[in-house]
């Protein structure tokens, strides 16, 4: 990792490319190359692009896909009733929460 620092290529290059090959995650490999980054020495000036732009497959293979969520409802047990006004209602796959 110092080897890739000492380039002086930008660090977010760095770990977009190389996060993959060292089993991390890009978020956590590009920590740990800012606090490696802190004690390097012999960092050369990098005369490459700053920036980098990514394709549309780049962007859609690294957003989260998320799934569209359907109103099921709730069946509610017959004589359930409560008076006043919740301020906040949380609804579990089992049992939903009502909090005054």
């Amino acid at each position: 990792m110092k080897e890739l620092i000492r380039t002086g290529r930008p660090l977010l290059q760095i770990a977009r490319e190389e996060h993959v090959n060292f089993g991390a995650s890009l978020s956590g490999f590009y920590g740990k190359l800012m606090q490696l980054a802190k004690t390097t020495t012999k960092i050369r000036k990098w005369e490459g692009p700053k920036k980098t732009r990514r394709t549309e497959a780049e962007i859609a293979a690294t957003t989260p896909k998320v799934a569209a969520t359907q109103d099921a409802g709730i069946a509610v047990p017959e004589g359930t009733t409560f008076e006043g006004t919740p301020k906040k209602v949380v609804i579990y796959k089992d049992h939903f929460r009502i909090y005054f």
